[in-house]
Formats: structure tokens, sequence, C-alpha cells
């Protein structure tokens, strides 16, 4: 998990200072400065060749061999192009990205929409209401994206339309599930017990919004998932909040 990104690069850097080239597939911010994790690995790393993999790739499916795309982001064409060509198989199409930003601005924003998302189907709310939410959270994440720095062709790419697609409408997903249960009645921490494994989008939710407030974004899917998280706010009200909103030009 993202959370423990930094601890990890503390131990790195204390058993090899002088490491030239890191790669990682973690999917989030750092929770304490809110930073992307690139930015992490570089205070640790000065200089050195940073990569992620990211994209829509559930474990599971990839342990079993079946066919996936990703993406590999890094500040290298050196390193995104060793790294792709080690990651190619019979089943593994990687494709290469200079955005470091945007890759990884998708690969963590996508776990809140998945949320929402979950939210909408868990209160049955049916194909129409998901689809709006996959659309209007790209829109989000695009907008943040934008801000930081991240290029718009990469959020209609592999690691932002493809992976928002992805952990929005199947139940692989661990966010889409915490969703789902938040809409049965279950409290966050009575859902991260049924679910059994880290929900990466419950943390990425506050820092998103820490964000989006800092760069002055607009991003309301994120604040009412935010409020359902950590203000108490039933799943039942966000989303009417969300429609109550003003007509605006999409």
């Amino acid at each position: 998990p993202s959370h423990a990104f930094d601890g990890i690069c503390q131990q790195l850097a204390k058993q090899k200072p002088t490491l030239k080239s890191l790669a990682w597939a973690t999917k989030g911010f750092d929770p304490a400065a809110h930073q992307l994790l690139s930015d992490v690995a570089q205070g640790y790393f000065p200089g050195a060749e940073l990569a992620v993999i990211s994209g829509p790739t559930f474990a599971k499916e990839v342990a079993q061999g079946l066919p996936t795309a990703i993406t590999v982001a890094s500040n290298s064409e050196t390193q995104a192009t060793r790294l792709a060509e080690a990651l190619r198989s019979n089943s593994m199409r990687p494709y290469i990205s200079h955005d470091l930003i945007g890759v990884q601005v998708g690969g963590a924003c996508k776990n809140v929409m998945a949320i929402a998302a979950g939210i909408s189907d868990g209160l049955g709310f049916g194909a129409n209401a998901r689809a709006a939410v996959i659309t209007r959270g790209l829109h989000e994440i695009s907008r943040l994206g934008l801000a930081m720095g991240g290029q718009m062709e990469t959020f209609m790419g592999l690691a932002g339309l493809g992976d928002l697609t992805l952990t929005c409408t199947d139940n692989q997903s661990r966010n889409r599930r915490m969703g789902l249960a938040l809409a049965q009645g279950s409290s966050v921490a009575e859902a991260k017990t049924q679910i059994g494994q880290e929900v990466e989008g419950v943390n990425t939710a506050r820092e998103v919004r820490a964000l989006a407030a800092h760069y002055h974004v607009d991003m309301p899917i994120t604040e009412q998932t935010y409020q359902v998280l950590y203000q108490g706010l039933s799943p039942q009200a966000a989303v009417e909040n969300l429609l109550a909103r003003q007509t605006r030009t999409e």
C-alpha cells in the first residue's frame, strides 16, 4: 500500500544509498504530504531512474496468465523500455509512457471513484448511474491530473479510463466492494473486516480531497465519497447532494 512506500524507501536508502533505478506497482499518494510516490522516491534517491507500472490489472487474472495490457511510465526512456521488454509475454502487453505524473494520478484516483461506483450499485441505481459515475469520475481525475502536470492522453488510456472502468465495474475490486458494503449499511470498519484486504481508496479519498483543495480543482464525487467515509454522511444523502448540484455545461 502507498502508506508503506515512504518506509520502504527509507529502508532501501539505508541498504543502497546510491540506488540508481527504482520501479513500483503501488497505486496511491503519500499520506503524510499528499505527494506522488515518485516525489517520495526522488527525495531518497536524487537523480535515480524512476518508473511506475500501472493499468487495468487484477492480480488474480495476471497470475492466471489471462491477456492483460499495462502502462510503464518512467522519467527515463531507457528504463521504460527495459521494463516493458522484461514484462512482455504471450499474455502481457506493455505500453510505454513518459507521463510519470498522469499515470500515478490515474492509478490512485480511480480507487476513490470505484468506492463511489460501488455505493451507486449497492443502492440499486443501475447501469445508467454507474456510467455517469465513471464518466464524471474521469473528468475529475483528468482535471486534477492536468493541474498537477499530467497529460490528457494519459487519462484516455490504460492508466486512466482503462483502470477506472475495470475498478468500477468488477467485484474483484476491493474498492468497489467497499462501496457496496457501505451502501448496504456497513460502517467503514465493518466493510474493511468483511473484505479482509487493504482498501486503498479509503486513505486515497482523504489525500485526493486535500490535493483538490490545494490545486483548486472541483471534485464533487470525491468530496461526497470523502463525506461518507469520514464525516458519517449516508450514501443516499451523498447521491442526493450530487444530483442537487447546479446545472452546468459538460
